[in-house]
């Protein structure tokens, strides 16, 4: 009876693998061929290319600048993660383990964030940031996006820092330890694995958007890779499929080695934010 439940949870394991390298090993053929073998029915999906098209990466390169879009993209999520984290630990702490009145009303404001539709705020947000002039500006970008991800990151923290004992508090202050020191030194340590989980879910949010970048920036040396892949869509909606898949490929590839890198504190902050919340 148990092997065969291993063996079910090991096929379903299987399964699911199967499932999630299929986009992964079609992108990565795919930025090798051209269009005609890109749409050459379901026997042409998984075949090797007949002719091997490096150029593909070339005009990745060459035509979507996806090198710099690349950068800008890890940019702009690095410094709004950094402005979300940092924001939102401290509202975090204020909120898990301060008792003002207000603390119950403060927590539904920010989770309201997580309910109101994106789309419905691109008309007063464009217009702010119009009044400001502060289209085609990394600082607004970057502070943009750090608040766009407050909601959640609050959301986390908070739920796990109500988890950690406030007898920790106690002794703190016995020491003469003060609320910051408390916060940056003790406080947040405890609840890393949630900071973690929150941190990871922002940079992923930041590095693929397309919305704020298509109506906030309109200077080709700003575009993310979002911006930087529709440069092969033509005019009449053709697209040269294989530099826009060799242009995906290479943008996989940060993505990838930030998640092994954190892959285990995002594991474990999503199953202890899942007991502790």
């Amino acid at each position: 009876m148990k092997s065969l439940r291993r063996l079910g949870v090991y096929g379903f394991a299987a399964i699911c693998s199967a499932i999630f390298m299929y986009p992964l090993l079609f992108s990565l053929l795919s930025s090798f061929k051209n269009n005609t073998e890109i749409y050459g029915g379901q026997s042409q999906i998984f075949a090797l290319p007949k002719e091997w098209l490096w150029g593909n990466f070339t005009m990745a390169f060459k035509d979507a600048h996806i090198h710099s879009s690349v950068f800008t993209s890890f940019l702009y999520a690095a410094a709004g993660t950094a402005v979300a984290l940092l924001l939102g630990t401290m509202a975090s702490y204020v909120l898990a383990r301060f008792t003002f009145k207000i603390n119950g009303f403060l927590y539904i404001y920010f989770i309201l964030g997580l309910m109101i539709p994106v789309f419905s705020l691109v008309i007063p947000i464009s217009r702010m940031v119009g009044s400001i002039d502060g289209f085609n500006n990394y600082f607004v970008m970057m502070v943009l996006y750090g608040v766009f991800e407050l909601p959640l990151t609050i959301f986390l923290i908070t739920g796990f820092m109500k988890g950690i004992h406030k007898e920790i508090d106690e002794s703190a202050l016995m020491d003469g330890c003060g609320p910051l020191l408390f916060l940056f030194r003790i406080l947040a340590p405890l609840a890393m694995p949630a900071i973690s989980t929150a941190g990871i879910l922002a940079f992923f949010n930041i590095y693929n958007d397309l919305l704020w970048n298509v109506i906030l920036i309109t200077d080709r040396d700003m575009y993310n890779i979002s911006m930087a892949l529709m440069s092969f869509v033509g005019e009449r909606g053709s697209a040269q499929m294989g530099p826009t898949f060799a242009s995906i490929s290479l943008t996989i590839i940060p993505t990838v080695v930030v998640y092994l890198l954190f892959q285990e504190k995002v594991e474990g902050g999503l199953s202890a934010g899942a007991v502790k919340a």
